[in-house]
């Protein structure tokens, strides 16, 4: 019994030594009043105290993006375009505490861990801007703060800038998507000549239209079988076919009408013909636009041929 206790006696003695210490924290302290004062100073709109918060040489990181870095000419040119357009206001209301910590063994300076919640009113429309951010700042032993990493989401805060500026976004953009590698498939198709492959990445009630290349070329809503037709012969009378990119194509989600999916694309289209020993090459620039559905299927071609 007395070995069991003396076992119960030591392991608490034996976990708390294996903890080790490596800063202080705080929840008051003058780091935390520099980064205070900066804050009063942006809602205040008082340029020159704001800026006096920062050393000369800081080092400003957005969503911990490592690789580049804004110095302070940067955030003064952003932070007086906030001035002159929004009324500000930053709080702590329900989203943390900030912590403050001295590392041990670090003269650089001292941490400001920050979470805040962010709204601007747009000083013509109105509209209101909000966010959360999370920010670290190093604060130099002279109270100047000399780096700052920012967290928050990008995408839904320039989004409503925009739309606070009356610039309503009515989609996204990517440039690597899926329905780009389907549109990789249907041009690779074409270019080894194999139209059963085409007709695979088109649903069965496709459209297609095309604008350009002679009148005698051009077509309106036709189907997919008399598509199928004009592929058949345009590669039945070529002896080869290339189309080279131009630029890169944009897959776009739209979000206003009934919305759905558009790749749009741009080409430099050649094909080579032969007549007994004579070939003749033909080079056209074009433009295609290509509506998806659901199941990932193109419901709709538009061609336009310069």
């Amino acid at each position: 019994m007395k070995k069991v206790i003396l076992i119960l006696a030591i392991t608490p003695l034996m976990m708390f030594a294996q903890t080790k210490k490596s800063g202080v924290l705080y929840s008051s302290h003058p780091a935390l009043d520099v980064v205070n004062s900066m804050y009063k100073s942006f809602t205040d709109g008082d340029i020159e105290s704001y800026g006096d918060h920062y050393s000369k040489d800081v080092k400003i990181w957005t969503n911990g993006d490592y690789s580049e870095s804004r110095g302070l000419e940067d955030d003064l040119k952003s932070t007086e375009w906030w001035m002159k357009n929004f009324v500000i206001d930053i709080s702590r209301k329900g989203v943390g505490t900030p912590d403050v910590i001295k590392y041990k063994g670090d003269k650089t300076g001292t941490w400001v861990f920050d979470w805040t919640d962010f709204i601007a009113v747009n000083k013509n429309s109105g509209d209101t801007v909000r966010t959360t951010f999370h920010d670290e700042y190093l604060v130099s032993p002279e109270n100047k703060i000399v780096k700052w990493f920012t967290y928050y989401d990008t995408e839904s805060f320039y989004s409503q800038i925009q739309n606070s500026f009356g610039a309503h976004r009515n989609g996204i953009v990517y440039d690597e998507h899926p329905f780009i590698e389907q549109l990789k498939g249907l041009v690779k198709a074409y270019e080894v000549g194999d139209a059963n492959k085409m007709a695979t990445f088109f649903s069965p009630d496709a459209k297609f239209y095309k604008k350009g290349g002679g009148d005698t070329e051009n077509y309106s809503k036709i189907s997919l079988a008399e598509r199928f037709k004009l592929w058949e012969k345009g590669i039945g009378g070529s002896i080869a076919r290339r189309m080279e990119v131009y630029g890169y194509p944009d897959a776009i989600r739209y979000e206003k009408g009934e919305g759905g999916w558009e790749v749009l694309s741009w080409w430099n289209h050649m094909s080579v013909t032969q007549k007994g020993e004579e070939t003749t090459e033909k080079r056209d620039f074009i433009h295609l636009s290509h509506s998806f559905d659901d199941e990932g299927k193109i419901t709709r071609e538009v061609l336009w041929v310069e």
